[in-house]
């Protein structure tokens, strides 16, 4: 008997995933709960895991960069190895209804895997390979000098000298991820369709930063962003519509303040989530935030730690920015931007005293909060942070 493997619906909001890679081939004995391939969806992968025992009879989809419908049929199980299967028939069935252009069925694929294993056999060192891919070349073309012929940086920059100038108006195409494809749909979504508007300010940090350096005396290294986590969860535990969500219709407000951080990663950004903040001490906050931003950079993260990010902080002061206006994440309704800590000169009982001042921003989804709330919600997170208190 086969039965269908079908792209998993991972999330309330997933609609289409990619598949990252096949963990059993075909013909392979397949026990139910093993690991059978993984997804990458809403920035982050995930393991699936199989649903029945029996032997991968047929894949109908290998890994690409194209995106497939959730409930899809990528494959099948069946219960022996040479069970007959007529793929043909039933991918025609599915394709009428759910199929999109952008699928790259297996035919398709085996071409494109051809090429690139034909790509792999050329010998190339590593910073070859890329330094010709980002100039757009065919590695193929290029003659190496190194042992058995490998094509070395040097081999590479000298076939472009020869080149000679670049015309005007020459460019290379750069391939759509399927990482950069999630981002770019969700935050268009959101700016076409979040009224969005933004409040500006600044939080003197001169008190954050004595604590900070007595904190450090004592062996214990807390970030500025783990003082805006801290007392970003109390101000919101009075203003719970900055943490709500926007979800079918229906504001959602959340008895736990959970924050969400947006984390640089290699070609695009990832919003994990800290979960319950506002029961937290400063110091559990800043052990989960290193942990989980580690896990972020490894692409190890669970749904969990990914799903449901509302508020969000993201900062960009470490490069110097002083203010930015950062697009809403959904289902969140308020988003932070951090820009950077410079010292200015601020009246301190009518005398001019230098202190170092933080540039904050906030976007703020006006079908869920009003101007007055928002500004009461920043007046209550400035007083928090510019009168600090850890206990």
């Amino acid at each position: 008997m086969l039965k269908e493997i079908i792209m998993p619906k991972l999330g309330e909001t997933m609609e289409e995933g990619y598949l990252v890679s096949w963990k059993k081939n075909e013909g392979e004995k397949v026990e139910k709960g093993d690991v059978l391939f993984e997804v990458m969806s809403d920035k982050t992968n995930f393991e699936v895991e199989a649903l029945d025992s029996g032997y991968l009879r047929k894949k109908l989809y290998e890994p690409s960069d194209a995106p497939i419908p959730v409930t899809t049929v990528i494959g099948y199980i069946s219960d022996s190895p040479d069970e007959p299967i007529d793929v043909g028939k039933k991918v025609e069935s599915k394709s009428v209804v759910e199929k999109s252009p952008e699928q790259v069925p297996v035919s398709g694929v085996i071409k494109e895997k051809e090429e690139q294993e034909m790509s792999e056999r050329i010998k190339a060192s590593p910073v070859a390979r890329k330094l010709a891919e980002d100039a757009g070349i065919d590695i193929s073309l290029i003659t190496g000098t190194g042992p058995d012929g490998r094509i070395e940086k040097k081999d590479v920059l000298e076939y472009l000298s020869k080149k000679g100038p670049v015309p005007s108006g020459e460019y290379v195409v750069k391939e759509w991820t399927p990482l950069r494809r999630i981002i770019a749909r969700r935050l268009s979504e959101s700016k076409r369709e979040i009224p969005h508007f933004y409040l500006e300010g600044k939080f003197l940090v001169d008190e954050i930063v004595k604590i900070k350096d007595a904190k450090k005396g004592e062996g214990v290294d807390l970030t500025y962003t783990d003082f805006l986590i801290f007392f970003g969860a109390r101000a919101i535990k009075e203003y719970p519509l900055i943490d709500a969500s926007l979800t079918k219709d229906e504001v959602r407000v959340y008895s736990s303040v959970d924050i969400g951080l947006a984390v640089s990663i290699e070609d695009g950004l990832l919003v994990p989530v800290l979960r319950n903040c506002e029961s937290k001490s400063i110091y559990q906050i800043s052990k989960e935030r290193r942990q989980i931003i580690e896990r972020a950079r490894l692409n190890k993260l669970t749904e969990e730690e990914l799903s449901n990010a509302r508020f969000i902080i993201s900062n960009l002061g470490m490069f110097g920015v002083e203010n930015f206006q950062p697009i809403i994440s959904p289902p969140g309704v308020a988003i932070m931007g951090v820009g950077k800590i410079g010292k200015e000169v601020v009246a301190v009982d009518n005398s001019p005293v230098i202190l170092p001042v933080m540039n904050v921003s906030f976007s703020f989804d006006h079908r869920v909060i009003d101007g007055t709330y928002a500004g009461m919600f920043y007046k209550r997170f400035k007083e928090l942070i510019e009168h600090p208190v850890l206990d």
